[in-house]
């Protein structure tokens, strides 16, 4: 009996330990999926798949109205441009939207971007026209010059919009496409390329900078079937967030430019996130957004009130 006790109380305090490292945030019925950290005013900004409301977290939990525009209709990935003060959001109207309507839903694919000190929108970008077909702009990255990369999760593609706004198709290939959810999170690598997530497949994908035709697939010794979030660190290690009820985050390493890769850490399933999406960084730690997405596909859950982001810590 003492055994059994001591294993208890041990697992009980590890569960305790892990909720610890999480910020909880009140926002009802709000469903963020994308987070960004403003490390200079110790804030993390958060999007919403509902409403598109673009929210903002303080370091205690206190969650504010940043930027509302019923016309976003759900809001996704994001990064902060802290060289140019700006927050970088992607807007479609893919799936689970209070304001979907027949002539955005699938269609919308719009990039905004929000000044950080005013809260205003100073650019708003429209790359529907871009691609034929259906439109998810999921997630973004950022090169070391400013220029925007987006990922579109329902059409084979990958955009470019420059420093002056100019928008443009940057990569297509077979490698993209998907019946469902096709690319996803996506990091730009200061050696020269773009390594993207194929949340269906559940594979990672290097683009080349200097010849986007040029697409290959990292070879992993396992897949991600739901691979959402990306981030890469100061290692340049890769940070994959995996959702579809595996609900971990895994580090990966290469050492030959990402042609291979294996995997290095990840967490344990005691951390227990809730269908975490995104992740960033804020003061030299990561943290990941536990966005309770699968409450949402089910209509008899009850809607959350309350989110969190919460400590990555691996194993």
């Amino acid at each position: 009996m003492k055994l059994y006790a001591t294993l208890a109380i041990s697992f009980l305090v590890f569960s305790v330990c892990a909720q610890n490292n999480r910020t909880t945030f009140d926002a009802p019925k709000v469903y963020p999926e994308g987070i960004a950290f403003d490390t200079r005013n110790n804030v993390a900004y958060v999007s919403s798949v509902k409403t598109g409301t673009i929210g903002k977290v303080d370091a205690t939990g206190n969650y504010t109205e940043f930027f509302v525009s019923k016309d976003l209709k759900s809001t996704y990935g994001m990064k902060v441009d802290e060289k140019r003060n700006r927050l970088w959001v992607c807007a479609s109207d893919a799936n689970y939207s209070k304001y979907k309507d027949p002539s955005t839903f699938k269609k919308m694919a719009r990039v905004i971007a929000i000044d950080l000190s005013t809260g205003e929108k100073v650019a708003d970008i429209d790359l529907s026209a871009l691609f034929q077909g259906y439109h998810f702009l999921n997630d973004l990255a950022l090169d070391d010059k400013g220029n925007v990369y987006v990922t579109d999760s329902f059409s084979p593609a990958i955009y470019r919009i420059d420093t002056k706004g100019t928008p443009s198709l940057f990569a297509t290939n077979k490698l993209f496409k998907s019946a469902f959810i096709g690319l996803n999170g996506i990091v730009f690598h200061p050696k020269g390329y773009l390594l993207v997530a194929h949340n269906t497949d559940g594979v990672i994908l290097k683009v080349d900078m200097k010849d986007p035709s040029k697409v290959e697939r990292v070879v992993i010794d396992q897949l991600f079937p739901g691979a959402d979030g990306l981030w890469l660190d100061a290692r340049q290690s890769l940070i994959v967030v995996q959702n579809k009820g595996v609900n971990k985050v895994f580090k990966l390493a290469s050492t030959d430019e990402w042609k291979t890769a294996s995997v290095g850490a990840s967490t344990p399933s005691s951390e227990l996130f809730q269908n975490p999406t995104t992740c960033g960084q804020m003061k030299g730690q990561l943290y990941v957004l536990n966005a309770k997405l699968n409450e949402i596909s089910d209509s008899t859950n009850k809607p959350s009130n309350s989110f969190s982001y919460q400590q990555v810590i691996f194993k």
